[in-house]
């Protein structure tokens, strides 16, 4: 994975800790990441797995935004 790749892939990771989406994760070296969810759920994934997993979480929750039923916590541009 590339250095732009993981950083594009923290910044989601960031924004979806920010929206709620998750509780919090974590980069290990050589290991991949560490995802905690809302249940208490900890996913270790590797860097591709991480990034398929961050693909669908943010089309989850954008589709919601879109339906109307969750409001986002970031300002409209």
């Amino acid at each position: 994975m590339s250095f732009a790749d993981r950083e594009h892939l923290a910044a989601t990771l960031d924004l979806l800790v920010y929206e709620n989406v998750m509780v919090a994760w974590s980069e290990r070296p050589l290991r991949g990441y560490e995802i905690v969810l809302h249940d208490g759920e900890v996913l270790n994934l590797g860097h591709r797995q991480a990034a398929v997993w961050v693909s669908g979480a943010s089309a989850v929750y954008l589709a919601l935004i879109d339906q109307q039923r969750i409001k986002p916590r970031l300002p409209k541009l």
